[in-house]
């Protein structure tokens, strides 16, 4: 926007020529005073008390602009502010969806980790089952091992219990006492080992021998 130029007249020959700025009774004809007309960018010739209707017409024209200037500024930052509230509004709506999206897929990744578990728990319990179904004698070996204790003897060795299921075994197959235990002879030119038994003295014999001292 232009500004615009004061013409004055000059007061020895009365011809137009460019003056420093408008009178306060030319901004007063438009209804403006200093402060406006300087916050408008014009320049104020406070000195100067003559008044043209040139300038005044000026002033007009710059005013009527100024105005729709203002206007068309005014409008502007009214709707850069309504397009501000509008992003606010929809980032605030966007942030909602968002924030539910996410509470929502929080709570599906929960339920399928209950899921998980529970169906963890539910295996290990099943095979705990099975396995102690397993341990767990069924009736014919119970039986089975009731008879197994009744036949072997309290009083028994394990040595003993072990010789005889091992003559219960060899009669069931049908092998003697002999021939399940072969005396196998010695190679020739081998000499029988023979355990020698040291037998303590009796009565009878440590009298004799208290007798044959006696004598001697």
């Amino acid at each position: 926007m232009m500004k615009p130029s004061v013409s004055v007249e000059s007061p020895a020959t009365n011809n137009p020529r460019k003056g420093r700025g408008f009178s306060k009774d030319e901004l007063a004809a438009i209804k403006w005073n200093v402060k406006q007309a300087r916050e408008a960018g014009l320049i104020v010739d406070e000195r100067r008390k003559s008044k043209y209707k040139e300038n005044i017409a000026t002033l007009k024209v710059f005013k009527e602009d100024y105005v729709k200037v203002l206007a068309d500024k005014e409008k502007a930052l009214l709707k850069v502010r309504k397009d501000g509230v509008k992003a606010r509004r929809e980032a605030k709506k966007r942030k909602q969806i968002e924030d539910k999206e996410s509470i929502e897929r929080e709570k599906e990744i929960e339920e399928e980790r209950k899921r998980i578990q529970e169906e963890i728990a539910k295996r290990e319990a099943e095979e705990l089952e099975v396995e102690s179904e397993a341990e767990e004698l069924t009736e014919d070996e119970l039986a089975e091992l009731e008879t197994l204790e009744e036949g072997i003897d309290s009083e028994e060795t394990p040595e003993e219990a072990l010789e005889k299921v091992e003559e219960e075994l060899a009669e069931a197959i049908g092998i003697t006492k002999e021939e399940k235990k072969p005396e196998v002879a010695a190679p020739e030119g081998t000499k029988k080992a023979v355990k020698r038994v040291r037998k303590k003295p009796t009565t009878t014999t440590k009298g004799a021998a208290e007798e044959a001292e006696k004598k001697e």
